[in-house]
């Protein structure tokens, strides 16, 4: 009789990476298809680079060691379940490929010493790659022992995770720190950098065949988030320069990017709990025993990185001017925060005219609201958050008023097609969020596609005000020519004017602007919602958020009007793509 074994085949490390050229471009995990062979482990992890990482390398990530819980079952008899791989480690070893029969790619299991109440101190893998059978974690444990497939069972699930590389140079390396894995999951806690370091995978389940062997594949991910903030201006007649920023609602402004939450509820360490949907994803809980912070720092200074025009100054540098060339900051690592925070923005800013007079006019405390449903920092997910500056704004340029009549920051959250996210608030009294699966504003100026099976949600505030379509809510097609009948960009600004004055608005240039207004049709294009469903959601988790919503018809510029009074209204200029 042919013998079935386990396998731990190849590691293969996809590391996708977002370069300051298309931050806004490929931004999450690209997962490898399940081919039903070879036990190999797909880490998939933060972005860092775009070629794949593969054995010895992809293993060293992984500090050449994962643990893993497998077990078998039965839809009839008794046990229903059976547990296979109690808490096993598997090792990789340099050249044992096909050196035993339980190892196919390096990785091996059988004659190690496992680890079954998990790691109960911060000794970290290193502990278990010398596989001495005493001291430490395994000084305990029992002797694993080969693996033989079972085609009785209906079917096997696994998971595992890797502690990596841990924090701190040796002899000092510290680790996370692990329960024992059952089949509802585990938990992870350690320090910031300790998690960083970790990786998870998700469930994999297998119905055993006996036409061929089969290895177990299974896909881990880095447990960290990254995140990116980048901001470009549309102000016509105006660069902007000299962006400060405030590291709370109250504190000063300088310059090192932040964007900070209404107190300290940003995780920086604690205890995750790890269990799995029905689809067999890794889900995490929201930390306990936790350290948060109140703020989130880019790190270093916003390096403007505009190209001078006009009669700008040679030696001052802007911001940049559409959203595919958006000045960015540097990109930070955070831990895992699944169920979101309100995040704000508060900056100031200076507008210098570009007509060569060398007006200049100070913009201070203008702010914005993400939405804690829109922030929602998942393993190994790729955010940028990227804010526009345009002719509407709730900062002040003196004496306590309000306004410009000008400035809104959008804020852009970018993940890849698999989860893809894009989020654009508006910099107001009174912010408007607009969000679409799968958009993605790199090198194009249109915000959102013409994607019939996605709509464009429409969100206020922090998504807690309910929208009513037709009265406190209503979207409008819009065009805009000049008097001479060419088409111009459409602004905030001068929608409002527009809608204000029949006169009309003038653009920077100070010709006229017929901004028409093209029906509400609400009650066929505005629906209101109180969820997004998880097929529209980034990472396939539905979002309890209040707001409305509309299909884009291909090569449209709609306006949505938030109405708080009669007196009282805000607008939001949103751009669809001409193609699909």
């Amino acid at each position: 009789m042919k013998k079935k074994l386990f396998f731990f085949s190849t590691i293969i490390l996809t590391l996708v990476g977002c370069t300051s050229e298309d931050f806004v471009g490929d931004k999450e995990l690209q997962w490898q298809n399940e081919n039903g062979k070879a036990i190999s482990l797909n880490l998939v992890a933060a972005p860092q680079t775009r070629a794949p990482q593969t054995g010895a390398t992809a293993a060293a990530t992984l500090n050449n060691n994962f643990v893993v819980y497998g077990w078998k079952s039965f839809t009839s008899g008794t046990p229903a379940t059976q547990v296979v791989f109690n808490n096993y480690q598997a090792n990789y070893v340099t050249g044992s490929s096909n050196t035993t029969t339980s190892n196919s790619a390096g990785w091996e299991y059988v004659g190690y010493t496992n680890v079954p109440n998990g790691v109960t101190t911060k000794v970290g893998v290193t502990a278990f790659s010398a596989l001495t059978g005493s001291g430490g974690a395994n000084a305990s444990g029992v002797e694993q022992s080969i693996k033989y497939w079972d085609f009785s069972a209906d079917q096997y699930d696994f998971f595992a995770y890797s502690l990596g590389t841990g924090t701190g140079e040796s002899p000092s390396t510290t680790y996370a720190t692990a329960t024992q894995m059952t089949s509802s999951g585990y938990s992870l806690s350690g320090t910031g950098a300790e998690l960083m370091a970790c990786y998870i995978s998700n469930q994999k389940t297998i119905a055993p065949s006996g036409s061929s062997e089969r290895e177990v594949e299974l896909e881990f991910r880095n447990f960290a988030s990254k995140v990116k903030i980048a901001f470009y201006e549309t102000i016509p007649g105006y660069s902007v320069k000299d962006v400060k920023f405030y590291p709370s609602s109250s504190g000063a402004a300088g310059a090192i990017p932040y964007l900070y939450a209404s107190s300290s509820s940003l995780p920086t360490g604690g205890t995750y709990a790890v269990t799995f949907d029905g689809n067999g994803k890794a889900q995490l809980t929201a930390p306990t025993s936790s350290t948060t912070a109140a703020n989130l720092a880019f790190g270093t200074t916003l390096t403007p990185t505009a190209v001078n025009e006009y009669h700008e100054a040679a030696t001052t540098q802007y911001i940049g001017r559409s959203s595919n060339a958006a000045t960015p900051s540097t990109e930070v690592t955070v831990l895992p925060n699944p169920n979101g925070t309100d995040l704000y923005l508060k900056v100031d800013y200076t507008l210098l005219s570009r007509d060569g007079t060398g007006e200049t006019i100070k913009v201070t405390g203008a702010t914005a609201t993400i939405p804690a449903g829109y922030a929602k920092w998942q393993p190994n997910y790729s955010y940028t958050y990227l804010f526009k500056i345009s002719d509407e704004t709730n900062g002040s340029t003196g004496k306590s008023i309000l306004g410009l009549s000008p400035i809104t920051l959008d804020a852009v959250v970018n993940v890849d097609p698999a989860g893809s996210q894009e989020t654009i608030t508006t910099i107001a009294e009174t912010s408007i969020t607009t969000y679409q699966y799968g958009s993605n504003c790199a090198g194009t100026n249109n915000e959102y596609l013409a994607n019939a099976s996605h709509p464009i949600y429409v969100i206020v505030g922090n998504g807690t005000t309910t929208l009513t379509p037709g009265t406190n809510v209503n979207l409008y097609t819009a065009t805009v020519t000049l008097g001479s009948g060419a088409t111009a960009n459409i602004t905030e600004a001068s929608v409002e004017n527009a809608i204000a004055h029949s006169e009309g608005a003038k653009d920077a240039n100070g010709n006229p602007l017929a901004v028409t207004l093209v029906g509400t049709a609400v009650s066929d294009k505005l629906v209101d919602i109180s969820s997004i469903p998880a097929d529209d959601a980034p990472d396939g988790n539905a979002i309890t958020i209040k707001g409305a919503k509309f299909a884009p018809v291909a090569g449209t510029t709609y306006v949505i009007e938030y109405k708080v009074s009669d007196t009282e209204k805000y607008y939001k200029v949103i751009k669809v793509a001409s193609g699909s």
